[in-house]
């Protein structure tokens, strides 16, 4: 890694993009190596000098992306927004906005949500557990708890909207540009079916 880190961020830029695309397009386990050296102007032996090993690469993509993808969180203003459901919806439509300012971050992370290679499995496992844990630190609030009529549904409702999240973001693969507009319509009204079924009735004036 040091000698990956040590090119000009340009460089790196465009190796990253590049190996970003491929596994985007083709999952794991189709993803070549020198397609990606091919697509990044440098020798598939370099690909393995700067990163070890094609899994290697991948979990640095995941971090990679991860990192830009939490970022973004960080910047969006959730302490505004006195609702569950409201941070639920601002944390949906942050991800899809920086995912579609982000093409080839976006097409890494949606292939990476339907990847089903055995070899990734593992640090597939715990780039989900990471971000969902940093998402529900983000988003769940201790109050949030008393304006279900059954307080222990608050988890399980952001876990289920996180899901249909991710899986309209998997539904959009192959045409990113309708992901923001799905989740602007369709998203906010199961959001607002689910706050009428949850939620106490005082809590939904």
């Amino acid at each position: 890694m040091n000698k990956f880190l040590s090119l000009k961020e340009e460089k790196q830029v465009t190796i990253i993009n590049a190996a970003l695309g491929c596994f985007g397009k083709y999952g794991y386990a189709k993803a070549s190596v020198n397609d990606i050296a091919v697509l990044a102007g440098i020798s598939k032996a370099s690909v393995f000098q700067y990163f070890g090993s094609k899994k290697q690469l991948y979990a640095y993509l995941l971090t990679y992306a991860g990192n830009i993808i939490m970022s973004s969180f960080r910047q969006a203003d959730f302490d505004e927004k006195t609702d569950l459901f409201d941070r639920i919806l601002l944390s949906s439509l942050t991800e899809a906005k920086t995912l579609e300012k982000n093409p080839y971050i976006s097409q890494f992370i949606l292939s990476a949500w339907t990847e089903t290679s055995d070899e990734v499995r593992d640090i597939l496992t715990e780039f989900k557990n990471e971000t969902g844990k940093f998402r529900n630190h983000l988003i769940l609030r201790k109050d949030d708890v008393s304006k279900f009529k059954n307080p222990n549904d608050a988890e399980t409702v952001l876990q289920i909207l996180m899901l249909m999240a991710e899986g309209y973001a998997a539904h959009c693969r192959n045409d990113e540009k309708t992901m923001y507009r799905s989740l602007t319509d369709d998203f906010q009204k199961m959001i607002a079916a689910m706050r009428r079924n949850f939620y106490k009735e005082e809590y939904l004036l």
